[in-house]
């Protein structure tokens, strides 16, 4: 293969290279910044459930207001309303690891009498804290991740296209012919003359 030949097929093949580029840079954005706005929506869908099942805490504190001395009916409705929580708790643990998990405390059951509704109470506001921290530091480690992904995505859509530019405009300036100069020999110069 000569130069000249080597030449031309670099030439062609520039515009394919960038392609390809484009389309990895795709296929990454599609993927991974797909996976992570996936995960992203998850995480806001459930912490907007969780809020919803909090915004029913008005309405069991009104209750409690209600029932001023009697133990027992205060304790059903704590229990009631513990339940409620973990309710609404179960979809943003849903989206936490095993690992993650681990150090939670034990779920609190509100019908088993067992420790007493202030204890339970105690143990759901920790997990309701944990949880929700645990779930922001997740948030906040993606969005990161995906400002980085954005980037990588952008340098490589950058360079796909720019190698796509010049491959083609190197090829439009290889195939135009320069001006043919027209030599004379010798023996055409004496003719002209006489």
């Amino acid at each position: 293969m000569t130069k000249s030949d080597a030449k031309t097929v670099f030439l062609k093949v520039l515009p394919i290279v960038g392609s390809i580029i484009l389309f990895l840079a795709w296929v990454f954005q599609q993927t991974l910044l797909g996976n992570a706005n996936s995960t992203l929506q998850r995480i806001n869908t459930a912490q907007s459930v969780f809020q919803t099942y909090q915004s029913n805490n008005a309405l069991f504190n009104a209750i409690l207001e209600t029932t001023k001395g009697d133990s027992e009916t205060v304790s059903k409705v704590r229990s009631m309303q513990i339940y409620n929580y973990d309710l609404g708790l179960r979809e943003l643990e849903a989206l936490l690891t095993d690992e993650e998990k681990t150090d939670l405390p034990k779920q609190p059951n509100p019908f088993s009498g067992t420790p007493d509704t202030a204890t339970m109470m105690s143990i759901l506001q920790t997990r309701i804290d944990m949880i929700q921290g645990k779930l922001e530091t997740k948030k906040e480690a993606i969005a990161e991740q995906k400002s980085t992904y954005n980037k990588i995505f952008l340098i490589l859509y950058v360079i796909g296209t720019l190698t796509i530019l010049i491959g083609s405009m190197l090829n439009a300036l290889a195939t135009i012919k320069p001006p043919e100069v027209k030599t004379q020999t010798p023996t055409q110069i004496v003719q002209s003359k006489s």
